[in-house]
């Protein structure tokens, strides 16, 4: 069977801890090998987890659309395949077998349905696996925010300083949106014309390079960080960065703006399903907009055109909405099911750490012999003092190594079974609970829950994430079981 090979690590850390690509690589050539595999490609990602794109995954999956006689892609485990829902949604869809090979399972199209669901359940853990890689970054974001400091890219008029890290003032470009926003509070000047300035003047987007558009320049001219302030994740913090524009400036902007959008309030406003679904007539996005200052109203928004799907008011969505959340959750029979199946599934686990420790143990005691006899050399005249102590530092760093990896092994051997179920109670908990939660807190759990809606009419078509598709099926129950 012909094959290609995938291999990622998340960040040049990992890449230097242990977590090689030619590690992997090693590792997925002797299974082809073995299992005779003719292997057409290998394809290797390293970059950061949350970084948007993987070059060579988005490379792998067009090479495997254009080949349809390559059947099969050998990976190290489920984590490494992906990192999101979409990856999982992506590779599903080209009907590939996908062999992890450190995990032992191969899926395919005419895989049974329990093992179909044990890997709905890794990649839940594997997402939540790489949620936590973000963790220290956001901690260190917050604390840096709380002392002050700007914990993010520097805007137009603001430069990011490495050393300190923390953000500068641009002289050259401070000085066209401190007149920017003079001109703006002068009331003679609309943003289309202060666009037009800027464009003359050669301000660019920071990131785009092209010039502003006047949505940015509107968010320029809202940003409270060019007095001194800044919101970080929803809340205001004092900044100790130097201002651009005076308080009195920046209010004196936000009263001209007030003034000239008064009677338009609501735009901007989220809402609670927005984003969610799409129109089964034209597959654009579902949006919405308050009527009357009261009235929430869905519809299409005809991105492609006019396509006949009508308003529907936001009681109605909720009510189908909720029906979706009911019929997935899970009832005691199901809920014991799947203590069982993961279980079964903790024990292939199981056998792989162990598997895993005792070659690691093995590795860290030929070490340790390399030092003992080493040492007597040493003491014995056969080699130098120098020798000695390069080599001994050399081993002693790979013994840190293997022992942060036999760590690595003997905390997922303990919490792999406790880990995927606690994720799943609790988004189980938190159906039932739908009802009480803000709004924010229900779209979180709708986005976890679901993949996406098609909406046609007053009718929601579901498209459940996996495992709560299996659950959603309801009467296929005692097949998927099987």
């Amino acid at each position: 069977m012909k094959a290609i090979l995938y291999a990622r690590v998340s960040s040049k850390e990992q890449e230097e801890e242990g977590f090689s690509i030619p590690s992997q690589l090693k590792l997925l050539r002797d299974y082809a090998q073995k299992n005779r595999f003719e292997i057409i490609e290998e394809f290797v990602d390293v970059e950061t987890a949350k970084q948007a794109g993987r070059t060579a995954f988005g490379n792998m999956v067009h090479f495997l659309k254009e080949s349809p006689s390559v059947k099969a892609i050998l990976v190290e485990k489920t984590d490494r395949l992906y990192r999101n829902f979409k990856d999982y949604v992506t590779i599903d869809e080209l009907g590939v077998e996908i062999h992890l090979v450190k995990e032992g399972e191969v899926l395919g199209p005419e895989s049974r349905s329990h093992q179909k669901f044990i890997h709905g359940i890794r990649v839940l853990m594997a997402k939540n696996y790489i949620d936590n890689l973000s963790e220290e970054v956001k901690k260190g974001h917050a604390e840096k925010a709380e002392q002050g400091e700007y914990p993010s890219h520097a805007p137009i008029g603001y430069r990011n300083n490495l050393q300190s890290h923390t953000i500068e003032v641009h002289e050259q470009e401070a000085a066209a949106i401190k007149k920017l926003f003079e001109l703006y509070a002068s009331g003679r000047y609309s943003v289309r014309k202060l666009r037009s300035l800027a464009v003359t003047a050669g301000v660019v987007g920071r990131r785009s390079g092209r010039q502003l558009s006047r949505s940015e320049i509107e968010r320029i001219l809202k940003n409270p960080l060019y007095y001194g302030d800044f919101v970080w994740k929803g809340k205001y913090y004092k900044g100790t960065h130097p201002p651009v524009v005076t308080r009195d400036l920046f209010e004196a902007v936000q009263k001209v703006s007030r003034e000239r959008h008064r009677g338009t309030r609501g735009r901007g406003e989220k809402f609670l399903f927005t984003g969610l679904f799409t129109c089964s007539r034209c597959d654009c996005t579902i949006t919405a907009e308050r009527k009357k200052e009261k009235y929430i109203y869905y519809h299409c928004s005809h991105a492609k055109g006019k396509c006949g799907q009508p308003y529907v008011r936001q009681e109605i969505l909720e009510a189908e909405v909720r029906r979706l959340v009911e019929d997935a959750q899970v009832d005691e029979e199901r809920l014991a099911w799947l203590r069982e199946s993961l279980h079964r599934s903790h024990a292939d686990e199981q056998a792989y750490h162990n598997g895993q420790l005792e070659a690691l143990n093995a590795q860290y005691a030929t070490i340790q012999r390399r030092l003992d006899q080493a040492y007597l050399d040493k003491l014995d005249g056969k080699i130098t003092e120098d020798f000695w102590q390069a080599k001994s530092t050399e081993w002693r760093k790979e013994q840190d190594t293997i022992q942060d990896q036999i760590a690595r092994h003997q905390r997922a051997n303990h919490h792999y079974f406790e880990q995927g179920l606690k994720i799943f109670e609790l988004a189980q908990e938190g159906l039932r609970q739908y009802d009480t939660k803000s709004e924010e807190e229900k779209r979180d759990l709708l986005r976890f829950v679901l993949s996406n809606c098609v909406l046609r009419d007053v009718t929601l078509t579901p498209a459940y994430r996996k495992p709560f598709s299996l659950f959603a099926e309801g009467p296929l129950f005692a097949i998927w079981r099987e």
